[in-house]
């Protein structure tokens, strides 16, 4: 297959020269060939070693390496990454077609879980002037819905675990009530949800400071008996607000997901900025002017709707290859 390089993803999003765009090496390129684990073939098809991350990226790398370094999960971190080629070249071919988009409404978010809805797995998008878009559907080989729930009320109880993650851009991650979270008396939804999460992260070369309200995915707009007739078991689904400004709602996030007899399925939409869909939130028609007055207009969006898909990408592939052990050693 042709080699996926920068010179691939520049040409496929001009706004890349600016910061995140993965390079991605090919598996029949010298940097792959170096890659070790991240070179490999599966069922999936190639996957590709992710060789280029921006400079912010790189220097946080030595710091969470640094900061993780006395965890009993030290041997954990892992800087090798790769991602599936196929998923890397979709994103890297440029937006989603319009008609392969779903809008933030509760109507498309059943639409989403309908097995009669075909879209790409990986790609993204800029909705009007204000929105970002991505969506991907990724299925985890060895990965359980109990171990992604272990997950989510596992790692915000220190920022070192949220490391392991993404360990060149995650920087930081708190919760609002940890003694709730880590009361494994409590079932998964009474830890998580109604208990905000503030992260820190680059998503690409933009430092995102957030908060995370996970929440019943029936509050979001999803029909519940829907989600449980079709299987999907595990939410960690949500509306984020940005920490300076954390009354005002930006992004609704999904992340829904399933077991299949291939592995843990999972589906994610990020919609982040404004759309009159989100209106069911409370203070979402503050967004629009909270957006302009930060200069988020339609060229912002669509660079951050790219970065949005390349870490989206790039970090679940990467905790589906080290939550296995991860689970085994520490659940």
């Amino acid at each position: 297959m042709s080699t996926i390089n920068r010179r691939t993803l520049i040409k496929a999003s001009p706004l890349a020269v600016a910061g995140a765009g993965a390079m991605l090496a090919s598996q029949g390129s010298a940097e792959a060939k170096q890659a070790g684990p991240a070179k490999r073939r599966d069922r999936y098809g190639d996957w590709s070693a992710v060789t280029y991350l921006p400079l912010v990226s790189q220097k946080q790398y030595k710091e969470n390496e640094k900061a993780v370094r006395a965890k009993p999960y030290a041997a954990h971190l892992d800087a090798d990454l790769s991602v599936p080629s196929l998923a890397a070249a979709k994103i890297a071919s440029g937006p989603l077609d319009p008609s392969q988009v779903l809008t933030p409404s509760a109507e498309n978010l059943n639409r989403l879980i309908d097995p009669a809805y075909k879209t790409p797995d990986n790609g993204y998008a800029v909705l009007g002037d204000q929105m970002a878009y991505a969506q991907s559907r990724i299925v985890m080989p060895n990965v359980t819905t109990e171990m992604f729930k272990w997950w989510f009320t596992w790692h915000p109880i220190e920022k070192e675990r949220y490391m392991l993650w993404f360990p060149q851009s995650h920087i930081d991650n708190s919760v609002e009530d940890p003694a709730r979270l880590a009361n494994s008396a409590l079932s998964y939804e009474k830890r998580l949800f109604g208990n905000p999460n503030r992260i820190q992260e680059w998503i690409g070369p933009t430092r995102l400071d957030s908060i995370i309200h996970f929440t019943d995915p029936g509050e979001l707009g999803f029909d519940t008996d829907k989600l449980r007739r079709l299987g999907f078991t595990a939410s960690a689904s949500g509306v984020c607000y940005a920490t300076p400004m954390p009354d005002i709602p930006f992004t609704l996030m999904v992340h829904v997901a399933r077991d299949t007899k291939a592995g843990m399925e999972l589906l994610s939409r990020y919609w982040i900025g404004s759309h009159p869909d989100l209106a069911r939130f409370h203070n979402a028609e503050k967004a629009p002017d909270m957006l302009r007055h930060i200069g988020f207009n339609e060229q912002v969006a669509e660079l951050t709707a790219y970065e949005m898909s390349v870490h989206d990408l790039t970090e679940w592939n990467h905790l589906a290859r080290i939550l296995p052990a991860l689970h085994k050693a520490f659940s």
